[in-house]
């Protein structure tokens, strides 16, 4: 049960790092937001390099890393945007659509099968999302769906989701040949690397990264949590069972963004948040 308990320190952590961001967001661009993750968890990444022993790596690792880094880029982009213009109960359960994709990217890439029972959950997670916005019934039976529509923010979660699928297939394949010690220790501080001449060379980039320190330290302590966290998890677990008890950060999203954003209808969204979880591990158990 060490996954389990690996996984839901880092759906927590995950959750924690999403709050910190939007409470962030107002102040700096989506840009920095993504840069300021990579960097300020730098140091706890490298603190694991303390006796670490660098294992042999093959050419599946670096084809791995370099199909996840413009990626990984790409994704946080995206995530931060879609969590700064929408409410983050109404965007976060959206991820519980990564495993619905899960279904058929590891089987493409690495092999990995879910039985049909998998069916039933993407139906329980299509019920979910319909309760997320279940209040606007009254105008209409479709008009939850349209309702998604009018999100920005819940639109680039959905793509979000698929992103994170081929993400964490990709980070599989690159812990599978090397070891989740060493590319927890080396994969997001090279990100971080990657991007800062681009960083460094705008001054907009380079006063928001430094504007906000305390906050932006909090945000590298949970980001750090949560990665280390998921590649020991991910390592000793299916994807699709690991990834589907990771999105229990929706409900805690869901309950950090009523505490600190007052944000409303959070009934209904703890709802349609539960039973999307319930849809997850469906898939998860096939």
């Amino acid at each position: 049960m060490l996954w389990l308990i690996l996984t839901l320190i880092s759906a927590l952590c995950w959750s924690s790092a999403d709050a910190l961001s939007k409470w962030i967001s107002d102040d700096i661009g989506d840009f920095t937001n993504v840069w300021i993750r990579f960097v300020y968890s730098m140091p706890f990444f490298l603190l694991l390099w303390i006796g670490i022993e660098i294992p042999s790596l093959d050419a599946n690792f670096w084809w791995a890393l370099a199909a996840l880094v413009p990626l990984e880029v790409l994704t946080w982009t995206l995530y931060l945007r879609a969590i700064r213009l929408s409410p983050l109960s109404l965007t976060i359960p959206f991820l519980g659509l990564t495993p619905v994709f899960l279904l058929v990217v590891p089987w493409i890439f690495i092999g990995e099968q879910v039985s049909l029972i998998g069916g039933i959950g993407v139906v329980v997670i299509a019920l979910g999302i319909y309760l997320l916005n279940v209040t606007k019934t009254d105008e209409g039976f479709l008009a939850p769906l349209k309702a998604i529509g009018s999100e920005k923010g819940s639109i680039l979660m959905i793509i979000v989701a698929a992103l994170f699928s081929l993400s964490s297939t990709f980070g599989k394949i690159a812990i599978t040949h090397s070891s989740p010690l060493f590319f927890a220790g080396i994969y997001y501080p090279f990100v971080g690397l990657l991007l800062a001449p681009y960083a460094l060379s705008r001054k907009k980039v380079r006063t928001e990264a430094f504007s906000h320190p305390w906050r932006a330290i909090l945000i590298g302590i949970s980001f750090a949590g949560m990665a280390i966290a998921h590649f020991y998890a991910i390592n000793i677990a299916k994807v699709a069972y690991m990834i589907a008890v990771k999105r229990t950060s929706l409900v805690f999203s869901s309950i950090l963004g009523f505490l600190f954003f007052k944000e409303g209808n959070i009934r209904e969204r703890l709802l349609g948040g539960v039973i999307i979880i319930m849809g997850v591990f469906l898939i998860a158990m096939g």
